[in-house]
């Protein structure tokens, strides 16, 4: 990253460690966290990659939930906003 002048921002950073259910389980506190130089990366329950949550056993249960509550949240707008439009626009 230094040859390339790139620096990492640790904010931004996500660690996650992917298996099986079973597998997962028998490692302790749920995965070793990632040290690098003065930076201590640690271990997320659940990261976003190009808008897709990723949960450590792959399923796409909690991208699911995350999507509904989006899509709900913008018929809620759009319900707002209804009575203000007249019969011709619609």
């Amino acid at each position: 990253m230094s040859a390339n002048r790139l620096k990492l921002n640790t904010d931004k950073t996500e660690l996650i460690w992917t298996d099986t259910k079973s597998n997962l389980e028998r490692i302790p506190g749920g995965g070793v966290s990632l040290t690098l130089v003065h930076d201590v990366i640690p271990v997320a329950e659940a990261v976003r990659v190009l808008g897709v949550v990723i949960t450590p056993d792959l399923w796409l249960d909690k991208h699911v939930t995350a999507v509904s509550a989006k899509c709900f949240f913008e018929l809620w707008q759009l319900r707002r906003v209804r009575g203000s439009l007249d019969d011709a626009s619609v």
